[in-house]
C-alpha cells in the first residue's frame, strides 16, 4: 500500500508539473490517470529501484540515457530531413533494401528500444524481432558500403543501449 501511495504522489506531482496550468478539471484527470498508473505499476517500479546499484551506477545510467536520447533525436532529425528532401525531388532517388542485422542484446526492454530506434531513424520496418537476427527494410541504401556504415551505426547504438539496460 505504501508503494502504491508513493507512486501515486510522485506521478501526480509529475502530472501537475507537465500540465502547466492548474485547474480542477486537470487535477481530477490527473488523479484518475495517476491512480491507474500507481495501481498497475507500483510493484514493477519498486522492483526496478531495489536493484543493488551503487550511486555511481545511477549517474552512469543517467549519462547513458542522455547520450541515447541525444543520439535518437539527432538521427530522427537527419532521417526526417533526408526523407523530406526525397519527397520534394522531381525524380525521387529511393533505393530500398532489406538487410539482416544480428544483435547481442538479451533484455526484452533493450531489444524493444533498439528496434524502435532502428524504425524511427534509419529503417522503415523491422521484421522478426523474436530472436537475435532482424530483417530491417531501409529506404535509402544505394550500395553495400552504405549497408556496412548503417550496420556500424546500429552497433554503436546497440552498445549504448546495452550499457543503459543491461
Amino acid at each position: 500500500m505504501k508503494k502504491t501511495l508513493l507512486t501515486f504522489i510522485l506521478t501526480l506531482a509529475l502530472w501537475i508539473v507537465f500540465v502547466g496550468r492548474f485547474n480542477i478539471q486537470m487535477f481530477l484527470l490527473g488523479i484518475f490517470i495517476c491512480s491507474i498508473i500507481s495501481v498497475s505499476l507500483s510493484n514493477r517500479v519498486f522492483k526496478l529501484v531495489n536493484k543493488k546499484y551503487k550511486p555511481k551506477d545511477y549517474f552512469l545510467k543517467v549519462y547513458y540515457l542522455l547520450r541515447v536520447t541525444i543520439s535518437l533525436f539527432y538521427d530522427v532529425f537527419l532521417s526526417a530531413f533526408k526523407i523530406s528532401r526525397h519527397a520534394f525531388e522531381i525524380k525521387p532517388s529511393f533505393s530500398h533494401r532489406t538487410v539482416r542485422i544480428e544483435t547481442s542484446l538479451k533484455n526484452a526492454n533493450s531489444i524493444a528500444f533498439l528496434v524502435n530506434f532502428i524504425t524511427l531513424t534509419q529503417g522503415s520496418l523491422v521484421f522478426n524481432i523474436f530472436n537475435t537476427l532482424y530483417s530491417v527494410h531501409w529506404i535509402d541504401v544505394h550500395s553495400d558500403d552504405e549497408v556496412e556504415v548503417k550496420k556500424a551505426l546500429i552497433n554503436k547504438h546497440e552498445n549504448l543501449i546495452a550499457k543503459l539496460f543491461d
